[in-house]
């Protein structure tokens, strides 16, 4: 059973769907531009599920481009208006899901193109979701993450677009159970782990059962029970962490993060990942300051009071950021706190 976040489902799919074909005609048929191209990444930014939307609706025009290619005799290769046609008919389709048109237009094979195996799933920031599968694999989504997968009788593939997600796999040595992350491949052998996409590669970290990690240019490893592995583009690493330290980084399957001596501004950097409102280090002086506590991922409030209080620092508000420095406080908003500490 899949828990749905209630924030995914406004704005509706339909209307981000059609938001994308908007962009989609724009930039194939309309004169793009330079502006064009900005409001249309600020866009892909905005959510986890524009993001993934646009990624579809683009695997979609790119099939309708390849069959067109492959069917140079057929009937709107010969009348010559299968630009025309896709403008018209392909894209707001594409959106709008309407196979019983494209059938109409003379293309009935055209409805497995447009309803790919692939599906999708995705949580906006803060947000949590879990996957289940009828093999009795599981898959559950961290926040602001993204993932494409094919789970079919002959295939078990996932794309971790972006983002963090845990996995439960149910073993099946006939159809392995593959994670794809950019040019790493995280592959199962009865298993559960967690992958954490980063900007420059991956984080694995096997929890039960045997996985192997392979990457291009760089060498495969075979990872057992508490091994975490980093992989970018020219390294791989395994090192080994404690059941205390692979139950802390799940703490957020639960809503909690658990920090125990960790810098402050690794601290920030994993507040900001679960809130809209962001925490900024504006004294680098502090960033290596140690900080051990577990708060709630939402709830960036007591942990600025755990910072106030306990490392002695400033909090100012500024609009949509928090900054974090040195500086002399109210002694008597410190009084406050105190007075409202247990």
């Amino acid at each position: 059973m899949r828990t749905p976040n209630p924030e995914n489902l406004i704005p509706s799919h339909d209307a981000i769907a059609q938001c994308a074909a908007d962009f989609i005609e724009r930039q194939r048929f309309g004169e793009w531009s330079g502006a064009d191209q900005a409001e249309l990444d600020a866009w892909r930014a905005q959510s986890a599920l524009h993001e993934v939307a646009w990624l579809r609706l683009k695997d979609g025009v790119a099939r309708i481009d390849r069959l067109t290619a492959i069917r140079p005799s057929g009937l709107v290769a010969r009348a010559g208006i299968g630009r025309i046609l896709q403008r018209k008919f392909v894209v707001p389709l594409l959106a709008a899901a309407s196979v019983a048109l494209v059938a109409a237009l003379g293309w009935p094979f055209v409805n497995a193109l447009l309803q790919p195996p692939d599906r999708i799933d995705s949580t906006d920031v803060g947000g949590r979701t879990l996957v289940s599968f009828s093999d009795h694999t599981q898959i559950e989504l961290n926040t602001d993450s993204a993932i494409r997968f094919r789970m079919t009788t002959a295939e078990r593939t996932v794309w971790l677009e972006k983002g963090e997600a845990w996995f439960r796999v149910a073993h099946d040595a006939a159809h392995p159970f593959t994670v794809i992350v950019g040019k790493h491949r995280v592959t199962d052998l009865g298993t559960e782990f967690v992958v954490r996409r980063n900007a420059d590669g991956v984080d694995v970290a096997l929890l039960n059962g045997r996985a192997t990690l392979s990457a291009e240019g760089v060498q495969n490893a075979t990872l057992n029970p508490g091994d975490e592995a980093i992989a970018t583009h020219v390294s791989l690493s395994v090192t080994r962490k404690t059941p205390q330290e692979l139950a802390d980084e799940l703490a957020w399957r639960r809503g909690m993060l658990v920090f125990r001596k960790t810098k402050l501004s690794e601290v920030v950097r994993e507040f900001n990942r679960y809130n809209a409102t962001r925490l900024v280090i504006a004294d680098p002086s502090i960033a290596d300051l140690k900080f051990s506590a577990s708060v709630k991922t939402d709830d960036y409030e007591s942990f600025l009071q755990l910072v106030e209080v306990g490392l002695n620092l400033r909090v100012d508000r500024e609009g949509n950021e928090i900054l974090i420095s040195r500086g002399k406080r109210d002694e008597t908003k410190k009084a406050v706190h105190l007075k409202r500490s247990p």
